[in-house]
């Protein structure tokens, strides 16, 4: 597993996460009283509030043309494995699985454009739905400090401060260059959730 991200030149080196990691990062971010709405949540706030502005406007036909987009749209970004496919050939079921899996991008890409003004809509007139929004970027954005806080060993070849969670210091993390932290969030994020090749090696 590789262990060590440059970015600009700089050296960033990770330690191997363990079992622990995750449950620690989910700790802090607890104690920050911060959580992640699920994509249910989402879905009900969307739907009311697509209903009140269709009543706020007397277009019922609209309010009802965009409730469907959004439950098409939600259905779409279930989970779907082969275990879901009736068909006992294994073969035939991962081929059957595929199909249907780019018939549910091209479904997404199709009505992706009507979604986003939709969602845009909602974050400027329904307010439970922008403030879930909201709940998610802040919790992203946290825990993407986080992640790194919790696995960052080094960087440009110093070893830098940790405070009393074994978490790098605030103030260590501040000296990290902004440009370079959503990288890191990213890779480090890799490290804790490693594709098939990266587990078999």
């Amino acid at each position: 597993m590789k262990l060590d991200l440059t970015l600009d030149g700089v050296r960033y080196d990770f330690r191997t996460p363990s079992v622990y990691d995750m449950p620690a990062i989910r700790r802090m971010l607890t104690k920050a009283r911060v959580r992640r709405p699920a994509e249910a949540e989402f879905r009900i706030a969307a739907l009311a509030g697509v209903d009140a502005m269709a009543e706020a406007v007397s277009d019922a036909a609209e309010g009802q043309r965009q409730k469907a987009l959004i439950t098409d749209w939600y259905e779409l970004s279930e989970p779907l494995t082969e275990d879901q496919i009736d068909e006992p050939d294994m073969e035939l079921r991962g081929e059957e699985l595929k199909r249907q899996l780019a018939e549910r991008r091209a479904r997404q890409v199709e009505i992706y454009p009507q979604i986003a003004a939709i969602e845009a809509n909602l974050e400027r007139h329904c307010a439970p739905y922008a403030e879930l929004k909201a709940d998610r970027e802040y919790f992203d954005e946290l825990s993407n400090i986080e992640v790194v806080r919790r696995l960052l060993f080094s960087a440009g070849g110093m070893v830098l401060a940790r405070d009393d969670d074994d978490f790098v210091s605030v103030d260590a993390y501040q000296r990290i260059a902004k440009v370079h932290r959503q990288a890191l969030a990213t890779f480090a994020y890799g490290l804790l959730t490693p594709d098939e090749a990266r587990r078999k090696n």
